[in-house]
């Protein structure tokens, strides 16, 4: 997609976490937004919008790993068997969030080009996928790093009220020029599914403009 803004710059942020079971998932149509759109129940209704392809030349890259087995600061087994919500989560130097180049969770350089639809596999049909899998297995349990988003009307994809879920599931470090207010460290958005017996799929995205070296403030350098 664009890198474009979702909300003022100046618009306090809530980052956390999202843990809840999915009901459905699907693609926005086309000459919407470029989001896999995810429906989780938990304490209440939630949508996870994730970025899964490009338009307008915008470069977006992606990991893939349907077998995701690295520790996390909060440890995704016990976030899979703990309350069902919205967490808010510290982030900065110390804090309790994601950090794609500081925590090992994947090789940076493992990050490719997400391809159109139409050309092969699509982060979109993967996701398809797994959402189909957690539908069909009573304990998969989604965890979604990112901004909390909440509005009084109705959800524009699923149809409940109000409108409230996960978005930025993405880096958030790494930006130049007017996307820099969005840096920081240990607040990196991503996306796991856990199922049965504890296999994880997880998902890592960023946009290709982002630096992958930075400072404590999570700026490039």
């Amino acid at each position: 997609m664009p890198h474009a803004r979702t909300k003022p710059p100046t618009q306090q942020r809530s980052y956390g976490v999202l843990v809840g079971t999915i009901r459905d998932g699907r693609e926005d149509p086309a000459g919407h937004t470029p989001h896999y759109e995810i429906w989780v129940q938990a304490d209440q209704n939630y949508r996870i919008a994730v970025n899964v392809r490009s338009v307008d030349g915008s470069d977006v890259v992606a990991h893939y790993d349907p077998n995701f087995t690295k520790p996390t600061k909060l440890e995704l087994a016990g976030l899979a068997a703990g309350a069902k919500g919205f967490k808010a989560l510290q982030t900065g130097p110390g804090g309790a969030g994601l950090d794609y180049l500081r925590d090992d969770l994947f090789p940076i350089t493992a990050m490719a080009p997400i391809p159109p639809d139409g050309q092969g596999v699509t982060l979109s049909n993967l996701l398809d996928g797994q959402v189909e899998r957690a539908k069909a297995d009573h304990s998969a349990v989604v965890i979604a790093f990112g901004e909390f988003f909440k509005d009084p009307g109705r959800d524009q994809t699923f149809g409940f009220a109000p409108e409230l879920g996960v978005h930025d599931i993405h880096m958030m470090q790494g930006n130049s020029g007017s996307f820099a207010d969005d840096n920081r460290i240990n607040g990196d958005g991503a996306l796991f599914i856990r199922f049965a017996g504890g296999e994880t799929v997880a998902l890592f995205v960023r946009f290709s403009v982002q630096s992958t070296t930075t400072d404590d403030q999570g700026n490039p350098t």
